[in-house]
């Protein structure tokens, strides 16, 4: 092989070995893009999730509060709030039902005869979203209820370890908010 050869076969090998490399950079980066990305989506994902849930919730009661809030809502049932459009048509099932968006069965109904409170009832809520929900909505509710643990007291605040006890114990859970006529 003549020097010249050589030299060229040398400069090969070492434009190829750029290339790998630089490939092997691009891929690296665009990797990271990729799951930055993913990682941005879905925390937006979440943010709407939560948004979107608290938006409802926040409809309900006041629609529950102006409509029937007066009557100190005295036999109030969920087919009363669908019927009356109370519940959003868009989560109404039936003339009689509605679901929220985790697949949850929506109940409002008066809480005790005579008690002068509602209750809704909001199941499925996932773990992810469940303490920003109640954050969100805490301000509208006299009580509020994760599954069987009291997180806000009769017109208290609401109580942060039973808040993180009660949203992280499974991967879905069911909300309770005991709304008054105020």
């Amino acid at each position: 092989m003549t020097p010249t050869a050589s030299r060229r076969t040398s400069r090969r090998r070492a434009q190829a070995g750029n290339a790998v490399l630089f490939t092997l950079l691009s891929m690296v980066i665009g990797g990271i893009v990729v799951a930055i990305g993913v990682t941005q989506y879905q925390d937006a994902d979440r943010a709407a999730s939560v948004q979107s849930t608290v938006a409802e919730v926040n409809a309900i009661i006041g629609n529950v509060k102006q409509n029937f809030g007066q009557y100190s809502y005295a036999g109030l049932t969920t087919g009363i709030s669908v019927g009356s459009r109370v519940i959003p048509e868009s989560l109404q099932t039936s003339e009689t039902a509605a679901r929220n968006k985790f697949g949850g069965v929506i109940e409002m109904r008066e809480r005790a005869p005579g008690s002068g409170t509602a209750e809704l009832v909001y199941p499925n809520i996932p773990r992810g979203i469940c303490s920003s929900v109640i954050n969100g909505t805490q301000g509208l509710a006299q009580e509020i209820w994760i599954g069987t643990t009291a997180v806000k007291a009769a017109n208290g605040t609401v109580n942060l370890a039973a808040l993180n006890e009660g949203c992280s114990s499974a991967a879905t859970t069911a909300i309770t908010w005991v709304i008054g006529r105020t």
